[in-house]
């Protein structure tokens, strides 16, 4: 089967940059191009689920050269699942970005920034090896920071150089663990890795080495203990980079740990499952609090982040089909229904002035429809049935009480009333009430951004709707995942 169609997602977005800086001062040009190549991103994205779907894997070894020298690319139903998602969360936000850009020089560098970003992401889903996917999380995060501090507001930037030194550390710690990987295993091939962890036999040194990459993978999912620098930095952003970060970045982080861990981790000495579990509660559990502290809408959105990535986690430490395909659920959940709410605080925001709780009132009778886009994801987010994020949760908790996890998923009930008291939280401060300093009521105006909201909006409900053929096929996914085999064959074949 050909695989070079797993280049597109790399190529395309790359290209576009490239032409979007020889447009730059020609905003409607900027504008549509980028609208275009999301459009074919999207497309692309499709057509490669839909020839993984069966259970194929496409592989592409560049210039014909073995895995264990050179470079690989793969998509299996998992990449190419995210890869979908990914691309509905940027074309939402290509519609979303010309009435939500702060300023001219945000406007002008927005476009561009974008698409290498989506670039670093995309190439991080389909890499095969550990070091360029070091390469694309620096292509990523290179592009997050220059669109992070183009938005901070002057006096604000102590939250985004966390950000970035964090990340840089991160970076740092990524690079010296992959090198420490190949002097120890003598590939850092992903399917070869898998193979030499199964014969055993290898050094203490490269356990070690494997566990630094692992906690890189968990700052980069903003898990616990690791995830300060992400509630302050966020929100610093304009609304349209906020609702990209949140969509997509920590989820990368997640993807490479389910990738990872069941590649690599099932022989590890001690196992990662305790470990795994513990972190999760953790994660939501300061998530949901720090959210219920916060007194702005994008503040206790950003906590949520955290708190949602503990839920994913806790699939991912389970290690059953069914509470793994529960995890991937709630992350593709997660990346639409988190993008809206963070889409529809920043509509709050040109309405009012401000995301501050209580400082604009009332807009569930003078907006109805920026109230809509808000309350269906903040309802799934919070698990209420039928929508996507209760069947997530549902699954998860199940697969819990199955494996005997019973504080974890006590847990996670928790931290399920709490998230929904943080929704109706912000709810009753802005969207209920007598309407009040609506210095702007004319902002939820901008067709694309409330056309992106709602969108995203509905996709909660549809997938929702969906959610038992999704499942399924999530389920087969898991299986594949959790036996590593059909990937380790898929690009070991290469080899021959």
């Amino acid at each position: 089967m050909n695989a070079t169609i797993v280049v597109v997602p790399v190529l395309l977005p790359l290209f576009t940059a490239v032409l979007l800086a020889l447009l730059s001062g020609r905003p409607r040009m900027e504008r549509w191009l980028s609208l275009a190549s999301g459009a074919l991103l999207f497309a692309t994205a499709l057509v490669i689920s839909a020839r993984t779907s069966r259970g194929a894997i496409l592989v592409l070894a560049l210039g014909g050269w073995s895995p264990r020298v050179g470079i690989v690319w793969v998509t299996d139903s998992l990449a190419a699942l995210m890869l979908l998602f990914a691309s509905i969360v940027a074309l939402a936000a290509l519609a979303y970005a010309p009435g939500s850009l702060r300023g001219a020089r945000e406007r002008r560098c927005f476009y561009p920034l974008h698409q290498l970003m989506m670039a670093g992401v995309n190439g991080s889903l389909v890499t095969g090896d550990l070091f360029n996917l070091f390469v694309f999380f620096e292509l990523m995060l290179l592009s997050s920071f220059a669109l992070l501090a183009l938005g901070t507001r002057t006096g604000r930037l102590q939250p985004t150089l966390t950000y970035v030194v964090m990340n840089l550390v991160a970076s740092a710690l990524l690079l010296g663990g992959v090198g420490a990987v190949y002097g120890t295993a003598g590939t850092v091939n992903m399917a070869e890795l898998a193979v030499r962890v199964r014969e055993g036999g290898l050094p203490l040194a490269f356990w070690g080495a494997g566990a630094l990459v692992l906690v890189v993978f968990m700052v980069k999912a903003a898990l616990a203990p690791v995830f300060f620098w992400l509630p302050d930095a966020y929100p610093e952003a304009s609304a349209v980079v906020n609702g990209l970060f949140a969509g997509l970045l920590t989820k990368v982080g997640v993807y490479t740990l389910f990738r990872a861990v069941p590649l690599l981790g099932t022989a590890a000495p001690g196992g990662l499952r305790p470990a795994l579990l513990v972190i999760a509660a953790a994660t939501m559990v300061i998530g949901v609090v720090g959210a219920l502290g916060r007194s702005t809408t994008r503040g206790i959105l950003s906590f949520h982040i955290v708190s949602q990535v503990g839920y994913m986690i806790f699939g991912l430490a389970l290690f059953t089909p069914l509470a793994v395909a529960a995890g991937l659920f709630h992350t593709i959940h997660n990346m639409v229904a988190k993008t809206a709410l963070v889409f529809a605080a920043g509509i709050v925001e040109g309405i009012g002035g401000s995301d501050a709780l209580f400082h604009v009132r009332g807009l569930a009778r003078t907006h109805p429809w920026v109230a809509a886009g808000f309350f269906v994801p903040a309802m799934s987010l919070a698990g209420l049935p039928p929508l996507s994020g209760f069947w997530g949760k549902l699954l998860l908790v199940v697969a819990g009480f199955q494996a005997g996890a019973f504080v974890v998923t006590t847990v996670s009930l928790v931290v399920g009333l709490l998230t929904l008291a943080s929704m109706l939280k912000i709810w009753s401060a802005v969207f209920w009430g007598e309407p009040t300093e609506q210095r702007l009521p004319r902002a939820w105006a901008d067709r694309g951004m409330l056309s992106a909201t709602l969108g995203l909006g509905a996709l909660t409900v549809i997938l929702g709707l969906a959610a038992g053929p999704i499942l399924a096929h999530l389920e087969r996914t898991a299986t594949a995942l959790l036996e590593a085999t059909p990937y380790v064959d898929a690009v070991l074949v290469q080899r021959r």
